[in-house]
């Protein structure tokens, strides 16, 4: 277990912090939109006047809430496009360190994961949106379908960050519904904005310094860590309200269905405000007969969030994480041993 955290990934917590601080100001939130366009393809960026203005946002939240209810089956398929695997993943991630397998992710450094989600973020994403046929519809009968479908993929994205650091939403509901959280807070980066116990949670992740981070993860065991409070026992929380809400959710909908009725509450919830925001501030895109809408600030907002979450949760967790994977790796060959010396 020794240097389970080595320098740079130490010091990566300062920069984290930063990216925070400056994420939660209005004025860098107003300069997302910007930045974001400048990676739409020349040729590809098509500015239609006036469209926005033909739907009012109290009707747009209507026909967008009858999207998720009735059509989310064709969102759900638009957005498969972009999902990633766990073999892409790996496959991925072994360009930058080791990796036997996706259950290995809490042994690679964080930078290096990092280099990987800079990737998707930057480049995969915006090239599947405009180019690999995520197909939407201009006009007053498209913002509907275009509202919700960038909005899941969103949802998505941020499951997809998740996965990169080896946090398993796809077999793991707890996760999936952390994961759901940290997307509802990307949206409103605010300090002051707690919207449960769990964005609560959540928020105070975001603001764990490095010190705090160094002193409280390097004593003892996981749980000798929660029992002294501090961030141990805060990861601990989240993951016992993740709990809940998900047993919550599955008694409403099977397994299958879980992520369906998760985007469809959060959808409920926040619909009205990203009505507004999106008749105001997305950005039509025309590429080779494929249309869409899409609000570029939010967008590299959900991402930035999304990943100084991830980020600091890997760090903090790291050491736990590897000692979880030894004693199951130690189990393992107990039981090898037991079943070999039974038969």
């Amino acid at each position: 277990m020794k240097d389970v955290l080595d320098k740079k990934e130490i010091d990566s917590l300062d920069r984290l912090n930063d990216r925070y601080e400056k994420l939660t100001k209005p004025s860098h939130l107003a300069k997302l939109g910007e930045r974001a366009t400048e990676i739409i393809p020349n040729g590809v960026k098509n500015i239609f006047e006036g469209v926005g203005k033909s739907i009012s946002e109290q009707e747009l939240y209507i026909q967008a809430m009858n999207q998720v209810s009735n059509g989310f089956k064709t969102i759900e398929e638009q957005a498969a496009k972009l999902s990633v695997s766990e073999q892409k993943i790996v496959k991925d991630l072994q360009k930058q360190g080791e990796l036997d397998s996706y259950q290995d992710i809490p042994r690679l450094r964080s930078y290096e994961i990092a280099k990987v989600v800079s990737v998707f973020q930057t480049k995969n994403l915006f090239t599947a949106f405009v180019e690999g046929g995520i197909t939407g519809f201009f006009g007053f009968a498209g913002l509907p379908f275009n509202l919700v479908l960038s909005t899941f993929i969103y949802f998505r994205v941020v499951q997809s960050i998740a996965m990169y650091y080896g946090y398993d939403v796809k077999n793991d509901n707890e996760e999936l519904i952390i994961a759901n959280s940290v997307f509802v807070n990307a949206l409103s980066p605010s300090k002051s904005d707690v919207k449960n116990e769990l964005s609560s949670v959540i928020t105070k992740v975001m603001l764990m310094s490095k010190a705090t981070i160094i002193r409280e993860t390097s004593k003892k065991t996981w749980s000798d860590m929660a029992a002294r409070g501090g961030i141990p026992l805060l990861l601990t929380q989240m993951r016992a309200l993740a709990n809940k809400a998900a047993a919550k959710a599955l008694e409403k909908t099977g397994k299958k269905g879980l992520e369906n009725t998760l985007f469809k509450e959060t959808f409920e919830l926040i619909g009205k405000k990203l009505s507004q925001k999106f008749i105001e501030k997305a950005i039509p895109i025309v590429s080779a007969g494929i249309g869409g809408f899409i609000d570029t600030a939010q967008m590299e907002r959900v991402l930035e969030y999304a990943d100084i979450f991830y980020q600091k949760r890997f760090i903090a967790e790291k050491e736990s994480r590897i000692r979880s994977l030894m004693e199951r790796e130690e189990n393992s060959v107990i039981d090898a041993e037991f079943t070999e010396l039974n038969n």
